[in-house]
């Protein structure tokens, strides 16, 4: 999967084709957007936050936390050197093998 910027306050994934700009004028993005941007689930989001991987940048009107496009990069990069560093394994590759096997 790769990603790219289009515009500011934009980005497009390419494999499944999602393109989404971040709902807020300030640019900051909800658990539920991150996740997305990231590829992986809002729960993987929250487990990041909960592990110290990743802080908030702001909170919305309802107290949730939001994010920067840039600190979700940020943390992805810090699990996955941890996960590589510990295991030798890299989830990436375990999960384009699984979605291939299937």
């Amino acid at each position: 999967m790769t990603r790219s910027l289009t515009r500011p306050g934009s980005f497009c994934v390419s494999g499944p084709g999602v393109h989404m700009t971040p709902t807020r004028g300030d640019g900051l993005l909800n658990t539920p957007q991150l996740a997305q941007m990231l590829g992986v689930s809002p729960a993987t989001i929250r487990k990041w936050r909960e592990r110290g991987y990743l802080d908030p940048q702001g909170l919305d009107e309802r107290g949730r936390p939001l994010h920067t496009r840039q600190a979700g990069r940020d943390a992805e990069q810090l699990v996955r050197s941890n996960g590589l560093r510990a295991s030798g394994i890299d989830p990436r590759r375990l999960r384009r093998a699984a979605r291939i096997a299937a």
